[in-house]
């Protein structure tokens, strides 16, 4: 199950950064948001549909600061006024938001109500929580993803090289391989 999930992770940073390079951010990243295609492949179904028909860039919307389920929330994403502006690392949050939740079957802060999930992330800096016995780099990785500063998250790239590196040393393959796979489709 964890190299499914492992496999699924690869798709859904490899859509993510596919986004990215097109300026767009997700913010809204959880797994209802993410279909399986014929090929059992992980592919993003929501990517701010109404934010890129007003035209406006995620990054400089107003209409951005109110895009996210409270559960799958950064930060930043809440009090952008005092955590500051969303970036590519807010969609790091929801990734490991997402992740956990497809190791789990269980969402953050399942629940609570909102303002005990707003108090949670916000005013209590809790994140969510990472189950154990996942190998060293996957917990690392997604650990990284709750860091409060923003700075210190990690980008989808480096994301995407841990869980290649994972999914490769599960089904044996050369250590070098994943440097062979895409990282853009």
């Amino acid at each position: 199950m964890l190299v499914v999930n492992g496999r699924y992770g690869i798709d859904l940073a490899q859509g993510i950064l596919e986004l990215h390079a097109k300026g767009i951010l997700v913010l809204n990243l959880k797994p209802c948001n993410v279909l399986l295609n014929d090929n059992d492949q992980a592919i993003l179904g929501d990517v701010g549909i109404p934010n890129l028909l007003l035209g406006s860039s995620f990054v400089s919307s107003d209409i951005a600061q109110r895009l996210g389920s409270p559960d799958y929330m950064a930060p930043e994403q809440w009090k952008p006024e005092v955590r500051g502006p969303m970036s590519f690392e807010t969609d790091s949050w929801g990734f490991g938001c997402t992740i956990v939740e497809m190791l789990t079957g269980s969402q953050p802060w399942y629940g609570c109500p909102v303002s005990g999930k707003y108090g949670s992330v916000v005013e209590k800096h809790e994140k969510p929580h990472i189950p154990s016995g996942l190998p060293s780099p996957i917990e690392n990785i997604l650990s990284a993803c709750f860091e409060y500063d923003i700075r210190n998250r990690p980008l989808m790239v480096d994301i995407l090289r841990v869980f290649k590196r994972f999914v490769c040393r599960c089904i044996n393959l050369k250590p070098f391989f994943f440097l062979l796979m895409p990282i853009l489709v």
